[in-house]
């Protein structure tokens, strides 16, 4: 079956979410592996896709060790050399014992691996317009965020996070409708995260000043999760009036003590709920492609970019998503 294929099937991975990330990396990796190959075997035969880092790092670098190689490349020692071997096998690379320490194995391009280097050039520039072609189509930053979840991992490792993770009390919450004694958390919350990432701007600075005269008296809603027991805000989100059919989803926070634990998305789903309870037909919203969780959880609720129907009154603002309700 091919990949394409497999992927229009009901997909129970991307139906897993963030708990399936292993296996559909690899899928990837598989199918991009397979189509390489095959690219390969048409274009440039003999020489195969897994041999690409190796090669090439050679060829910048020039003579490197086996232990500077795994290190340069994030490769284990065995994975090196097994790929090392294969590529002295054909006369590619050639090893040399290191002049300061004998102990250590050198690899190096012979005359032949960098004329196929040459060779390989206009066959790689092709490979990597396609892939980009591919990427550009996805939308967003995909290969700075890949970068950025390998630095990630790099920082702090899966089984880290994991443990950390476990160490979380639970978070237990309740949706609760506007209460003026949460306006200061509707409004710290959001200050919060927006002047992380971004600044607050004027528009901000009207409704999370006046929740209950901006949102509430406009025919909107203001909803809170809290935290059973504590009684403490750990997020909100808003359900602002626009017109007789149409709604927006904004001012949407987390605190950080909550985040991971559904709360984002248990508040979504509130606000789709009251949307439609209201009668409205289609839920609106706007953010930034650097929030890449939150793109997420809203595609994860149903909503699909579209094009900007008018400006937005947001500086911030370069996605707008829509969910008809």
């Amino acid at each position: 079956m091919s990949y394409l294929k497999y992927i229009a099937m009901e997909d129970l991975l991307e139906e897993l979410g963030a708990l399936a990330l292993g296996g559909r990396l690899k899928r990837l990796a598989d199918a991009l592996m397979q189509g390489g190959s095959r690219i390969y075997e048409e274009v440039q035969p003999g020489f195969e896709p897994r041999w690409f880092p190796v090669f090439s790092y050679l060829y910048k670098k020039g003579p490197t060790s086996i232990t500077v190689l795994a290190k340069g490349l994030g490769v284990s020692h065995p994975g090196i050399n097994k790929i090392a071997d294969e590529l002295i096998a054909v006369r590619l690379v050639a090893p040399y014992r290191d002049r300061n320490d004998k102990r250590k194995r050198v690899l190096a391009l012979t005359s032949s691996g960098r004329e196929r280097y040459k060779g390989l050039e206009p066959t790689w520039r092709d490979i990597r317009q396609t892939l980009q072609t591919a990427v550009d189509e996805c939308g967003g930053d995909f290969i700075g965020q890949l970068t950025a979840l390998e630095k990630s991992f790099a920082r702090q490792n899966f089984v880290s996070r994991f443990r950390d993770q476990q160490g979380k009390d639970n978070v237990e919450v309740e949706i609760q409708a506007f209460n003026p004694d949460h306006a200061a958390a509707f409004r710290s919350l959001n200050t919060a995260w927006i002047e992380h990432y971004f600044r607050l701007e004027d528009a901000d600075r009207r409704v999370l000043d006046d929740p209950a005269g901006k949102i509430i008296d406009l025919g909107g809603e203001v909803l809170f999760a809290v935290s059973r027991g504590r009684e403490q805000v750990v997020g909100t989100c808003a359900l602002i009036r626009l017109d007789d059919e149409r709604a927006e989803l904004a001012k949407m926070a987390v605190s950080e003590q909550a985040r991971g634990k559904q709360v984002g998305l248990l508040l979504g789903e509130s606000i789709i709920g009251r949307a439609r309870d209201r009668g409205f037909q289609v839920l609106v919203l706007e953010s930034n492609r650097k929030l890449t969780p939150a793109i997420s959880l809203y595609r994860k609720l149903g909503f699909a970019e579209k094009p900007f129907p008018d400006p937005s009154k947001y500086s911030r603002a370069d996605i707008y998503m829509e969910l008809l309700l």
